[in-house]
């Protein structure tokens, strides 16, 4: 099978940009749509919202108690941080008024900022608002009886998305350093993995750390939960027990505590099934990527830290958007009232994000691939040091932003809409298990059926996305007609396909998964020590943590992972082009031995006659004579 343009000719080795096209321009319209709407969407969620309100109470008079007044005649309550509650114990919510400390004790009268007393309504008689004993909660004075507590709950305990996004906010410091350590870890498991592929312990070694990974992450997640539901927390604050914030907080940890387990099952039970036997007899296409990138190291020493860079970006601009979303609205006597399409404004604002970080890896897929291709056939540029150091990894950069940027955004599209309609309908279908029909073991086998055909759909499209950039790397195709072409030449070998990549790529999803689970149980165990209590929801701060972490650990890994099926891809070109007789081969002596060495054992039946006769002297001798009959045809032709 040849392709419509080798590989070794054409575009890959041509100098001049004359020989290359634009592609998907649609698509990269689409995504610049995209961020305009994003981009107004901030606008009106910054003009509206104040990122204080998510922290900070407020009085009767929507001032934001702690902050300095802003407006001319308002008063200045930077030394008044806490919201108290003046008439509560008369059974009235209002007014609020903010207070330099929470009082301890009773029968003190509270006074405005101006020092008149406030008066409570009690059935038409004012009566002056005393103090009562209150604790400090989220800088509410909150009443130590629960009774009392009880009455203002609902104005202190805030609806699920200003929850999530308050404590996204207050754990972003662990976050971050969250984010760092994955920066640190997944480089230097990079380092780990070069030692470890040539004496072939590289898969059980990886193994071990992703089984660990989880384990750890699942023990430090259940510890949370197990204090939230314990009720310890109630020692220091009796209120908190009545607390609906509290409740939502801790079903989210036990939902999110399951979720792990559930993930560290799966893996173990996939291993024990005999992925395990699969992935150790992987390593050598990961041997020959590593080999590939110690002569490129711009290769990992530019492109993973630009692609961290920019993937923090995106989710520290995603963050202050939420943030202000969730702060957007219209106070009233000291409450806000959320603009009812606020959640939908953050939906659409999460979707652009995730489709732009997914973009990010993508663009260092492609980035990659193009370099790696230009080194496997030996452009002359690389093999003569003409070009060395950064200079390849940004020619190559530079070739995919100005000419594949909307074959990027395309590929990208498609491999986020896969993951999102997988995860809408595990949604679904967990909430279908309540149901109480009939049958439950034909809906749970129907159930098992559509989740396993989903999964490989979805880990069709990413296969697909990454050959087809190899394709677009290297010639002037759309992203159409690289992933047809990588459809057509990874079905001829499917075999090898099977066998070879799925492990390699299982390897580095490992690799991956471990350095997340790692960072995101260190976050887990840091969050008290950053100032975070029971009445604080961290279980969106954590699955923040574990995306950020996994996205950075993949911009790293994601280099390994472009060169592994770039390196596959052109193999097969390789062979499909050579004969290693009249053409020589490409491939290195070691990689012919190891895909030789893991070929398929079944036979085609598409196979010749001659590729079935045994291999007897005489045969071995007509097919030497045949070789050498070609090879004076060509010399002949030649002179």
């Amino acid at each position: 099978m040849r392709l419509d343009e080798p590989l070794v000719g054409g575009p890959l080795l041509a100098n001049g940009p004359e020989t290359r096209r634009c592609h998907d321009v649609a698509w990269l319209v689409a995504l610049l749509l995209c961020w305009t709407a994003m981009g107004s969407l901030t606008y009106l969620a910054v003009s509206e919202g104040d990122a204080r309100r998510l922290t900070s109470g407020m009085d009767y008079s929507n001032h934001i108690c702690g902050t300095a007044g802003t407006e001319p005649g308002q008063e200045d309550l930077s030394d008044r941080p806490f919201v108290y509650f003046s008439c509560l114990q008369y059974g009235r919510r209002h007014p609020t008024v903010c207070m330099s400390s929470c009082p301890r004790i009773s029968g003190h009268y509270v006074k405005w900022y101006n020092g008149s007393l406030i008066s409570c309504d009690l059935h038409g008689r004012e009566i002056p608002a005393t103090t009562y004993p209150t604790t400090n909660l989220q800088n509410n004075c909150v009443p130590s009886e629960a009774s009392l507590y009880a009455i203002v709950s609902t104005d202190i305990d805030a609806t699920t998305l200003p929850s999530v996004v308050a404590g996204m906010q207050k754990a972003l410091t662990v976050t971050l350093g969250a984010a760092v350590g994955a920066s640190v870890l997944a480089p230097l498991w990079m380092q780990v993995m070069r030692v470890l592929s040539p004496k072939g312990s590289l898969a059980m070694v990886t193994v071990l750390l992703a089984v660990t990974s989880l384990i750890l992450l699942s023990a430090a997640l259940w510890l949370r939960a197990g204090y939230l539901t314990s009720g310890a927390f109630a020692d220091y604050s009796p209120a908190l027990q009545g607390s609906l914030q509290v409740a939502t907080n801790t079903d989210m940890s036990v939902g999110l505590a399951l979720l792990a387990s559930a993930l560290a099952l799966g893996v173990a039970i996939g291993l024990w099934c005999g992925l395990l036997e699969r992935l150790l007899q992987t390593g050598g296409i990961l041997r020959e990527a590593s080999e590939a990138i110690s002569t490129l190291p711009a290769l990992q020493l530019l492109l993973p830290p630009l692609l961290v860079a920019l993937l923090v970006l995106i989710a520290c601009y995603w963050l202050v958007h939420s943030v202000y979303v969730a702060s957007a609205g219209t106070p009233h006597h000291g409450l806000l009232e959320y603009d009812p399409y606020a959640v939908l404004y953050f939906l659409f604002n999460t979707l652009g994000c995730l489709w732009t970080s997914e973009m990010v890896l993508h663009l260092g897929q492609c980035t990659t691939a193009g370099v790696i291709v230009r080194w496997y056939f030996g452009a002359s540029d690389l093999i003569s040091g003409r070009q060395s150091g950064v200079k390849p990894v940004l020619a190559s950069l530079g070739r995919t932003l100005r000419y594949s940027s909307g074959s990027v955004a395309l590929g990208s599209l498609l491999v986020m809409a896969g993951r999102l309609f997988r995860f809408f309908l595990e949604h679904c279908l967990h909430q279908a298990q309540t149901n109480s029909g009939s049958k439950p073991e034909l809906r749970g086998v129907a159930q098992c059926c559509l989740r396993c055909c989903l999964d490989v759909a979805t880990k069709y499209l990413q296969f697909m996305s990454h050959n087809a950039y190899t394709l677009v790397a290297s010639h002037d195709v759309s992203f159409c007609e690289g992933a047809k072409q990588a459809f057509e030449l990874t079905l001829s070998n499917i075999g090898q396909v099977s066998l070879l990549t799925a492990g390699e790529r299982l390897l580095l999803t490992l690799s991956k998964l471990a350095v997340a689970c790692f960072c995101t149980a260190g976050a887990a165990l840091c969050l008290p020590f950053a100032g975070l209590g029971a009445a604080d929801n961290t279980s969106g701060a954590l699955l923040l943590t574990f995306m950020v972490t996994f996205n950075v650990a993949d911009a790293w890994i994601c280099v390994l992972d472009a060169a592994v099926e770039a390196i596959f891809l052109c193999f097969l070109v390789d062979q499909a082009e050579n004969d290693g007789d009249l053409l020589p081969y490409y491939a290195s002596a070691s990689l012919r031995r190891y895909m030789e060495r893991h070929k398929p054992t079944y036979v085609l039946p598409s196979m010749s006659v001659e590729e079935d006769e045994p291999r007897t002297p005489a045969c071995e001798a007509r097919r030497c004579c045949a070789r050498a009959a070609a090879r004076d045809r060509a010399h002949l032709e030649a002179v």
